[in-house]
């Protein structure tokens, strides 16, 4: 009776830790790309501060307008599988006192679709039908890019990897965002055709690919017989209360996806190989050496 039941200890010992390592694959394929997505009560804010550069069509001077802008995000609901986020950018005169508020001509409100996974838009249920991707995909490497969705130029422009560097401590990976005289409308007086150039460059966490700095140059001009003429440049940074928040939650994301992503399920991969290859293999030299 006693003899018996030892083999079967054994085939229990087996089962468990062959379940563990199938739990552990499962977990990499199944369990964590369900749990890795954007929530959905995602919300967050970013702060920018910058200038505008432009030439005031009355007068033809160039007019130098210190801002700040204000970027609100919050999910909203979903369908077909995608996530609706509410975007509103606010934009503010800081010359004045108390500072003007010149959204009605530079901020824009629209409410955006994205997979929550592959950070990509939705185009089929996107209200602007916007293509490419919403931020850079999780995790990033210095081999890959992605086409970051510009609303300047209606379109999605290439980000390329630039270099690694060390910001504030942490290891992240420089992308730029560029596009070069993109046609983008005519001037409504002189009809004249207007052209967007653009350059975005971005300091991401390669984990989380959260981008923990941003800043952009971006030209409008004028095509005059065949001449570009810069009528208006923007130049736009995070303001440092939103670095210190993303640096904050890109440090999070890292220490959590390491667990989640990596320690959690090769503990279970190997815990359970270590199980089955003690029950094979050394369970029955002990055994044999008992009697």
């Amino acid at each position: 009776m006693t003899t018996e039941g030892k083999p079967k200890k054994r085939f229990i010992v087996s089962i468990v830790g062959l379940l563990l390592v199938i739990l552990g694959v499962l977990w990499i394929t199944v369990i964590f790309p369900t749990i890795d997505k954007v929530p959905l009560d995602y919300e967050r804010t970013y702060y920018f501060v910058g200038n505008f550069t432009l030439v005031d069509p009355a007068t033809q001077q160039v007019v130098f307008i210190p801002i700040r802008q204000t970027l609100a995000q919050e999910a909203i609901g979903t369908e077909d599988g995608a996530l609706l986020i509410h975007e509103k950018r606010t934009v503010f005169d800081t010359s004045t006192e108390p500072e003007r508020d010149i959204s009605e001509r530079y901020g824009d409100e629209s409410t955006i679709a994205i997979d929550r996974r592959a950070m990509k838009f939705v185009t089929k249920v996107d209200e602007g039908n916007r293509t490419g991707y919403w931020g850079p995909p999780r995790p990033i490497g210095k081999d890959d890019s992605y086409d970051l969705w510009n609303p300047g130029a209606g379109q999605p422009l290439p980000a390329s990897f630039v270099r690694e560097e060390n910001f504030r401590g942490m290891n992240v990976l420089v992308f730029d965002v560029k596009g070069d005289d993109i046609k983008i409308g005519t001037e409504p007086q002189s009809g004249m055709d207007l052209y967007l150039t653009t350059t975005i460059t971005q300091w991401v966490a390669p984990s989380s690919g959260t981008v923990v700095y941003n800043e952009s140059v971006t030209t409008t001009s004028l095509d005059m017989m065949g001449m570009k003429v810069p009528i208006q440049v923007s130049e736009l940074r995070y303001a440092e209360e939103t670095i210190e928040d993303l640096m904050d939650i890109a440090k999070y994301a890292h220490t959590m996806l390491l667990w989640l992503r990596t320690i959690v399920p090769w503990i279970l991969i190997g815990l359970g190989a270590v199980m089955v290859l003690v029950d094979v293999l050394v369970l029955p030299i002990i055994q044999a050496r008992r009697e």
